[in-house]
């Protein structure tokens, strides 16, 4: 089960299954043109301040459907219904989730915390942390002022569900950020690269489906 974490504010934040419900209902509503649920959970957990926040979504076989969060602090309910949106909707890598995929879908909450920099782009442990890198490629040795930044991320639960190597995340996190260069060894030491940990749940619609009011929706 996930273990509770604590956020900046002192509070104690334990993922729990009322996290991804609340994240169909909001999809739910916006797609039906209904009110916004609540968020039913303590108001001191609503109202936490959590340092980093995901909502992936996902088909059948685990087939990615949308995934967007934050490595800011946030405050949850208010970020956790914008991710729910946003990760469904406008993930530009997909064409927006339609009402119709809603009984097929899962939905995975992942609260970040305990973030750490890495002493190098293999400082963390498969299995415990995800990783963001951070690196920059100069344009021109002729005109070193001109440098692209490129950045990117995997959650901890990435590498495991690929079987992904140290070596192959990292290769695989370069060409995430958008670089087609050569990944070779002096661009693997100049990477800024954070660690970190995450508490998630994840529940398929089918698991909830009793639960989400209004909805008249089969597959």
């Amino acid at each position: 089960p996930p273990l509770p974490m604590r956020v900046d504010d002192g509070v104690s934040v334990k993922v729990t299954e009322e996290f991804c419900l609340f994240c169909f209902q909001v999809l739910l509503a916006e797609l039906q043109d209904q009110l916004a649920p609540s968020f039913d959970v303590p108001d001191l957990v609503a109202s936490a301040k959590v340092l980093g926040l995901f909502v992936t979504w996902q088909l059948p076989e685990a087939k990615l459907r949308g995934c967007i969060g934050t490595f800011r602090p946030v405050k949850l309910e208010g970020a956790l219904a914008d991710f729910a949106l946003q990760s469904s909707l406008a993930d530009r890598r997909f064409r927006p989730v339609a009402l119709e995929e809603v009984p097929l879908l899962s939905c995975r909450v992942s609260v970040l915390h305990s973030f750490e920099p890495c002493q190098d782009a293999y400082d963390w442990e498969i299995g415990t942390h995800g990783v963001r890198i951070d690196f920059t490629v100069v344009a021109s040795r002729l005109c070193p002022c001109s440098a692209t930044l490129y950045s990117a991320t995997f959650l901890p639960e990435v590498m495991v569900e690929h079987g992904m190597s140290h070596e192959v995340a990292i290769g695989k996190l370069v060409r995430k950020a958008g670089y087609r260069g050569r990944c070779d060894d002096g661009l693997i030491e100049s990477i800024d690269a954070t660690r970190f940990q995450s508490s998630i749940k994840e529940v398929s619609y089918d698991d909830v489906a009793g639960r989400l009011s209004g909805c008249l929706i089969e597959v």
